[in-house]
């Protein structure tokens, strides 16, 4: 047995276990988040026993976790809560090794240089799989394989697609083989390495998907615009198309984060709010276009980088940077899927919220605000869409 079938085969066993002990699938995630939070606090020891404690909790995680998924009779909100809680674990784990990467290095710069990568691993994964939710990948041979050797190739490029999409499986394994072995820094790295794969993978191969075939929801929905986004789109009537402005609103936020934000005065620091708000005319566009659909990963991608940038210039302390950025993947990680409209504060108005907040020489605050309303949001996003089991629900 491969350590793919062995990773598929793992979870089915444990969901027939768990259908025989009549566990819910809620109990199963909540066991997976149980053992999720045990191995965050055991990497954050940053010693070698430390390392191996933690990755058996997570692996423990995430195999609860699937199980909970893949239970025969699972609620599709039962489904996206588990998936949720995954993610919610990921960003843990890499608090986790950040920590312990302080414990074992010392030095105050280097505590600042752990918390950054994994803010940045963090960011990678989040954008890549908000890039292969909105994006499918064409079949083989043009979608019509034929015969055996047809069906064998079908079988392998769908292998190879969901090996290099890094799901969240291979990102379980490459923190339990990295962090014992290699320590906490290899294990963030390689994080950082299957993410940009993964991205890099879906932006090559990908395609849109229609939201009618897959019962996700469209495209545009996923762009998480707020009301400034949308009535800056609404004058325009979809009549531009949306990927240009998108990229070159997140090239001049890479370029302005690159020469620094730490120099810039007062209102200045938002300049890079500024410019990603070009992608906002776009926002009333169909994003039926081949390549719109990497619009969305595009803007988030270009909402972190800010929020990074202008956290770590300002003198945020950098675990409320990386805690405001992993509640906003753990927010992403269902928008395409969930039923919501965009809530009061879109991609633009967490830019600009932590903007004006460094520029009033508030930014802690302001971060530590934004937090706590992306801590309420996903808790009623939990309540009014994942938890609440409707007519129909079971698929």
């Amino acid at each position: 047995m491969t350590v793919a079938e062995a990773v598929g085969v793992l979870p089915r066993r444990m969901s027939g276990w768990a259908a025989q002990a009549s566990l819910a699938p809620n109990s199963l995630t909540g066991i997976s988040v149980s053992l999720g939070v045990c191995a965050a606090v055991w990497f954050t020891a940053g010693t070698r026993w430390g390392n191996l404690i933690g990755a058996a909790a997570l692996c423990g995680s995430y195999l609860a976790g699937r199980a909970a998924a893949t239970q025969p009779e699972v609620a599709v909100s039962e489904r996206r809560l588990a998936g949720v809680c995954a993610v919610l674990t990921g960003c843990g784990a890499c608090a986790g090794l950040a920590a312990g990467g302080l414990a074992a290095g010392g030095p105050a710069g280097g505590r600042i240089g752990m918390w950054q990568l994994a803010t940045t691993a963090v960011v990678l994964l989040a954008v890549s799989q908000l890039a292969v939710a909105c994006g499918r990948q064409p079949a083989p041979g043009g979608g019509q394989p034929a015969g055996a050797g047809g069906q064998r190739k079908a079988a392998r490029y769908g292998v190879t697609w969901r090996t290099l999409a890094f799901p969240n499986g291979a990102r379980v394994l490459v923190i339990a083989l990295a962090a014992p072995v290699l320590g906490t820094r290899a294990a963030l790295f390689g994080l950082l390495g299957g993410g940009a794969i993964a991205l890099g993978y879906a932006v090559v191969t990908g395609r849109p998907r229609r939201a009618a075939e897959t019962g996700l929801r469209p495209i545009p929905a996923c762009r998480d615009d707020g009301p400034i986004a949308s009535a800056l789109g609404m004058p325009i009537r979809g009549q531009l198309v949306p990927l240009p402005p998108a990229l070159t609103g997140l090239a001049a936020v890479c370029v302005l984060a690159a020469l620094g934000l730490r120099d810039l005065p007062g209102f200045l620091l938002l300049a890079p709010v500024i410019a990603m708000l070009l992608a906002a005319v776009g926002s009333s566009h169909p994003h039926d276009g081949r390549p719109d659909w990497i619009v969305p990963a595009a803007l988030q991608a270009g909402q972190y980088i800010y929020i990074a940038a202008i956290g770590f210039a300002s003198g945020v302390p950098a675990p409320v940077v990386f805690a405001l950025c992993a509640l906003i993947a753990v927010h992403y990680a269902d928008l395409a899927g969930h039923a919501q409209q965009h809530t009061a504060l879109g991609w633009d108005g967490r830019m600009i919220a932590t903007g004006l907040g460094a520029a009033l020489g508030i930014a802690t605050f302001a971060y530590l605000l934004l937090a706590a309303y992306v801590v309420v949001l996903i808790c009623r996003e939990v309540m009014t869409g994942w938890l609440a089991a409707t007519e129909g629900d079971y698929r």
